[in-house]
């Protein structure tokens, strides 16, 4: 396993020089992915399948910081700049909040979006246990958020966004990808994240 030390650093989980260009990190990424892919057996006599996992995660995570130009510049900023940043600074999670906070500044968007309440759809909302992408969209409609807005804040690919609410696998990367958007479109339409995204998921696994 990455020492404690290293797992935020997202240039040694893919074996990477911080002066790498994007086409190698992609390379990288690829590589990296097929080690410690389930699908390779070799992998179990090195680490545990839950390490195995872990790994993964912070394989997918990596790329998804290192492999977009925008949030590559703010966590480079981060871990090569002259203030030396705290761990949690250089979390997924952490680069992906100071890219919305950045677009929001620079969009003039800080204000959130105004809709009319329904409070027989809120409570719908609120007592909804089976998140299928047709409620999803349902939600996301009536708060009056487009798909193209929501990609620019949240940084996922509108054909994704839509792929998720159709409920279409084949046009989707990674489980572990898609359960990180649900998570996101989740938090952004100010639902729980991990209630939205683990009933979600049981019905993409299947």
């Amino acid at each position: 396993m990455l020492a404690s030390n290293s797992r935020f650093n997202f240039y040694e989980v893919l074996e990477l020089n911080t002066n790498s260009a994007q086409h190698e990190i992609t390379t990288a990424y690829e590589r990296a992915r097929a080690t410690y892919s389930g699908e390779n057996p070799a992998i179990y006599t090195i680490f545990s399948e839950q390490e195995a996992r872990e790994l993964l995660t912070l394989i997918e995570e990596a790329y998804s910081i290192l492999g977009n130009k925008t949030l590559r510049n703010i966590y480079d900023q981060r871990l090569l700049g002259n203030n030396k940043s705290n761990p949690e600074d250089l979390t997924y999670e952490s680069i992906l909040s100071a890219s919305r906070l950045i677009f929001n500044e620079a969009k003039g968007e800080n204000k959130k979006i105004v809709y009319v309440r329904d409070e027989a759809f809120e409570k719908e909302i609120a007592e909804q246990t089976q998140w299928t992408g047709v409620f999803l969209k349902k939600v996301r409609e009536y708060k009056k958020y487009p798909i193209e807005r929501l990609s620019d804040v949240i940084k996922v690919n509108p054909f994704y966004i839509k792929a998720i609410e159709l409920e279409e696998p084949t046009n989707l990367p990674a489980p572990v990808f898609v359960r990180g958007y649900v998570m996101q479109i989740s938090k952004e339409l100010g639902l729980d994240a991990k209630t939205v995204a683990d009933s979600y998921m049981k019905r993409f696994n299947k």
